[in-house]
């Protein structure tokens, strides 16, 4: 339940940025085939999380070549995700045979909300003034216009909430809060290289646990499996929801 509950408002934030990004990007889309859902942004084409068939599992074997089509005549690499409760031998030797091959796993976490969001390092809840700290810490450089687009449709999804953290005055931290259907998300979080180190991130995800309180009674977060902030979560009372692998 927790697995199903932490897809489907990682889901639902994807379908309402996709709308937007279909307004601005040729050829950007999100459809469903069989049971995965499929996105591709082809101004992103190395950008796999953009990319991909989320939850693409057995049953779903009839509707690869659809799954591949879906992306070839985008002039992009085919990308699934099969979720860790998916996995078999199988489905991978399916996907072996199609010529894909696993990258590194992602992880979904998920904890309760709640606590008082307070700390050393100031937070505030803002409008929208976030999201160049958000470039800066993902140190997304000017060039990049489609991935910098691409994030600000991200930070502009209808009832995400965006907060900054502060270090001696100056911003130095940005991240958001997504919810849907009493789920809570933890969406896309950054903090500029010279205040790395300072708590900001901690702080971050304390105040959104905080505020998640009050709409739900599940947040979920996704991190880089076995990375600092897979670690870091896991101190801050997250635990594992299952684990997210892209063959490509």
């Amino acid at each position: 339940m927790t697995v199903t509950r932490a897809e489907a408002v990682l889901t639902a934030k994807a379908e309402l940025d996709f709308a937007a990004a279909a307004r601005i990007f040729a050829g950007a889309e999100l459809r469903r085939i069989g049971g995965a859902v499929v996105s591709r942004v082809p101004a992103l084409p190395n950008h796999v999380p953009y990319n991909k068939a989320r939850g693409f599992t057995l049953a779903d074997a009839v509707h690869l070549p659809a799954v591949e089509a879906f992306y070839a005549e985008a002039g992009v690499r085919a990308a699934v995700e099969v979720w860790e409760g998916d996995s078999s031998d199988d489905l991978h030797g399916l996907l072996r045979s199609a010529g894909l091959a696993p990258t590194a796993p992602t992880a979904a976490l998920h904890r309760r909300p709640g606590g008082d969001g307070l700390g050393a390092v100031q937070v505030d809840e803002v409008a929208g003034e976030h999201l160049d700290v958000l470039l800066a810490g993902y140190e997304v450089g000017p060039d990049a216009t489609a991935f910098r687009t691409m994030l600000a449709i991200e930070q502009a999804t209808p009832g995400l909430r965006r907060y900054l953290a502060f270090v001696d005055g100056r911003p130095a931290a940005a991240a958001a809060l997504f919810t849907h259907g009493g789920t809570s998300l933890l969406a896309g979080a950054a903090t500029v290289p010279e205040f790395r180190r300072r708590g900001c991130q901690a702080a971050l995800v304390a105040r959104r646990l905080a505020d998640a309180a009050a709409d739900s009674d599940l947040v979920v977060v996704t991190a880089a499996s076995g990375s600092v902030s897979h670690k870091n979560l896991t101190r801050l009372g997250f635990e594992m929801t299952h684990t997210r692998t892209v063959w490509r």
